[in-house]
């Protein structure tokens, strides 16, 4: 039988910077959409392959709505977002990509995670350290299960959630439906304990 847990109450996510190694997470502003609107630009292609909303940013104002509404949630306790940002020379951030919170279950204490880097910030294991990094941050405050897809098409994906300590679950049939074409997903998560485990 699993260890009874006390309720707890929805909050909001404080989306305070978070300092890795190689990576900062830290949440979006109304001033990086010109640089998030550009790295989306930049790897469009690249990133329309697996994923389906690119092609809904179009323009700084669509990526700043968008940057809005992920604030919104945040505020509303339902998810959050926070934007990937590798350390550089001279201890400046460049934006790598973004890793989100969503479907937050309060009562269950179980949210969704997904992540993506622009295609010139890819292999360097940004993207695992950001996931472990707001893993952390989560069960910090108190959720108990993390969830994630990804497409049977992106291996790459795959091994990032696997690196992170993720444990496959299962295959999702036909799970999103991609450029008219529905994908199977592998579904994967990561318990509180897992983690605990880890150290």
């Amino acid at each position: 039988m699993s260890e009874a847990f006390e309720e707890i109450e929805p909050c909001e996510f404080s989306l305070e910077e978070i300092v890795g190694e190689h990576v900062v997470l830290r949440p979006l502003g109304e001033a990086d959409a010109q640089s998030l609107f550009e790295l989306i630009d930049e790897s469009r292609e690249f990133l329309q392959e697996h994923l389906p909303w690119p092609e809904e940013c179009t323009s700084v104002e669509s990526v700043a709505s968008r940057i809005d509404s992920w604030n919104l949630q945040a505020q509303m306790a339902n998810g959050a977002c926070w934007g990937i940002f590798e350390k550089v020379a001279n201890a400046d951030l460049k934006i790598a990509g973004c890793i989100m919170l969503g479907w937050v279950q309060w009562k269950h204490r179980s949210a969704t995670v997904s992540y993506w880097l622009g295609k010139n910030f890819c292999g360097r294991g940004l993207a695992t350290e950001a996931l472990l990094l707001a893993s952390s941050e989560a069960f910090a405050m108190g959720l108990n299960r993390l969830e994630l897809t990804s497409s049977v098409h992106n291996p790459k994906s795959a091994a990032v959630a696997r690196r992170a300590g993720f444990q496959e679950e299962g295959l999702c049939r036909e799970y999103e439906r991609i450029h008219g074409n529905f994908e199977d997903h592998l579904r994967f998560s990561l318990l509180a304990r897992d983690l605990l485990d880890a150290e």
